[in-house]
């Protein structure tokens, strides 16, 4: 089976080729503008349960901390914190890619919320009548398949479910951390733990990187 073929295969939640490809082209390009929306947000949930289970937040508290951060800004705390607290190298690594993965999908979740778009004209997908106007006028193509549309939006969904998996990451982290010193138990935890952390002036590993 090809790429095309599995493509064709791929389901997510009721999304499939063949069902969209038997839709018409405008209720077809509207379907798969709201899928792509809709899991990003699923995606941006996502990170702030990750920021939530590194500074021990949840409810109202997590919601609180992120309601007013940017999706930018949720990245670059995300990456922070990870490089800060994930002991372990490889996978303070891993998160910090899935982050910058996450951050592209913002890019371009930016395009498909602000422009216009259309059913294409060439393609089974959409056309998105982009305009860039940073130094000079241009016009990009901007038109995905069908196909284009199903792998980014099950990509975003893999970077979701892997977020999600630190907090397991997190409390392996936490217990090895509690194992190490004995006297742990009176520290406050959360954003108190954190800001303690910091005063106290304790080594932290090495960084992974920047950019």
């Amino acid at each position: 089976m090809n790429q095309s073929d599995e493509m064709s295969e791929l389901q997510l939640a009721g999304l499939s080729k063949i069902a969209l490809v038997k839709a018409d082209p405008d209720t077809r390009a509207f379907t798969l503008v709201g899928a792509f929306m809709g899991y990003f947000a699923l995606l941006e949930a996502g990170i702030d349960i990750a920021l939530g289970e590194v500074l021990e937040l949840h409810g109202a508290s997590r919601a609180i901390v992120t309601r007013n951060m940017a999706f930018d800004d949720k990245i670059k705390t995300f990456r922070s914190l990870v490089d800060l607290f994930l002991s372990d190298r490889g996978e303070a690594k891993r998160f910090d890619e899935l982050a910058r993965r996450a951050r592209s999908y913002g890019e371009k979740r930016n395009v498909v919320a602000h422009t216009p778009f259309r059913a294409s004209p060439k393609s089974d997908g959409v056309e998105f009548l982009a305009i860039s106007a940073t130094s000079t006028l241009k016009f990009p193509d901007v038109d995905w398949s069908i196909d284009e549309f199903l792998r980014q939006i099950d990509d975003i969904n893999t970077i979701d479910n892997a977020l999600r998996s630190i907090k397991s990451k997190m409390s392996l982290e936490r217990i090895a951390r509690a194992l190490a010193r004995p006297d742990s138990s009176k520290k406050l935890g959360g954003l108190f733990g954190l800001g303690a952390e910091l005063l106290s002036g304790e080594a932290k590993p090495d960084p992974i990187g920047s950019a």
